[in-house]
């Protein structure tokens, strides 16, 4: 059987963890995710920094950048590598790794791949 691709655009609702949202979709369909871009303002977010610092950021910020894969796997912590880059209302650039949760404050339009298979 060969690996199928297949194009989506997904909404995020209010309120809703993006990453639990997507590692649900991956169970659930048995499918690997590429998320190729990500637009929405977000409410909440945990990151870890390239220095490895882990930093919680609540209040809004636009995604300006959004790029990663979810992998159908037993546990979340092994199955996702999602990076993000936010601007706060200053104008302030923030990015980093995402650490679950990442909840939308108003809804997140994201363009994903889905594979059939993981390999990339």
């Amino acid at each position: 059987m060969s690996s199928a691709n297949i194009t989506h655009i997904i909404e995020i609702g209010v309120g809703v963890d993006l990453v639990d949202a997507l590692f649900e979709l991956a169970r659930r369909r048995r499918r690997s995710i590429r998320v190729l871009n990500g637009r929405g303002v977000i409410e909440q977010v945990t990151l870890r920094q390239p220095t490895g610092r882990i930093v919680t950021l609540q209040g809004s910020f636009n995604i300006i950048s959004m790029a990663g894969t979810i992998l159908p796997s037993s546990t979340l912590e092994s199955a996702q590598e999602l990076d993000v880059y936010l601007s706060s209302s200053s104008y302030e650039v923030i990015g980093g790794s995402v650490v679950s949760p990442l909840v939308a404050s108003h809804p997140l339009v994201l363009t994903v791949v889905l594979y059939s298979d993981n390999a990339f």
